[in-house]
């Protein structure tokens, strides 16, 4: 879709939820403009496991940038995820795209780091955030609801979404393992300062993965899915 464009927006049924959605190819700050501008969200990695066990007719397999940040704490050399675009939305998206377009990480400035650092420790600390493994990691599809990552990076409490559905589904399309790409520590380490990217979740058209290593957030074939989820029974959790 040209983010020319105006994005079309779609509703479509998930059990007890009705889950408004669209998808746009551009740069990131485009995809929130128009997303915000539609009463939708970034889609998170555990939404789109979600929906892609749900929907059969395919909607939600392709590629998408999620809401997950991946921030490099420069500190201890690791790898934190952090939900819901929370360094994103401190830094400014549009910082994010600038640097992606000149083919750099983008770097955090010094006179917001120590916030950010805080933010950090403050959401590790309350189990919000959570630590990744550099480089690259595969989960048996079999163990998305025990393994750490899978589990923390699939689940949502608040949607009653569980990892294992979205590793069982994977399954069922043939996949006994998920592939992870994070930057390597080398690399990381390298930078000699804190940097963010975002967690994107490839269908079967770049094959099944998640990567936060280093990608592109300006250019347009670039897409992403934007959700807005709403109860439609009792007894389900409504966003």
């Amino acid at each position: 879709m040209s983010p020319n464009l105006e994005m079309q927006v779609n509703k479509t049924n998930a059990g007890l939820f009705t889950v408004t959605y669209g998808r746009k190819e551009a740069p990131l700050n485009v995809q929130e403009a128009a997303f915000a501008a539609n009463g939708l969200g970034f889609i998170s990695p555990a939404e789109l496991g979600f929906l892609r066990t749900k929907e059969s007719q395919g909607i939600f397999k392709p590629y998408s940038r999620t809401s997950s940040d991946v921030f490099y704490d420069d500190r201890n050399n690791q790898v934190v995820i952090v939900p819901d675009g929370a360094i994103s939305k401190q830094v400014g998206i549009i910082n994010l795209v600038d640097a992606h377009r000149q083919y750099r990480e983008y770097v955090i400035p010094e006179n917001q780091r120590d916030l950010v650092y805080a933010m950090v420790d403050e959401m590790l600390k309350s189990g919000i955030a959570f630590v990744a493994p550099h480089g690259l990691t595969e989960v048996q599809t079999s163990e998305f609801g025990k393994n750490d990552l899978t589990s923390r990076l699939f689940s949502d409490k608040g949607l009653g979404i569980e990892a294992q559905e979205y590793g069982d589904w994977l399954q069922s399309q043939g996949r006994n393992t998920n592939t992870f790409f994070m930057n390597e520590k080398n690399y990381s380490q390298a930078q000699k300062a804190p940097y963010l990217n975002r967690v994107r979740v490839c269908g079967p058209g770049f094959d099944f993965l998640v990567d936060g290593d280093y990608g592109s957030l300006y250019f347009n074939y670039f897409s992403a899915f934007g959700v807005r989820f709403e109860k439609t029974a009792e007894g389900g959790p409504k966003k």
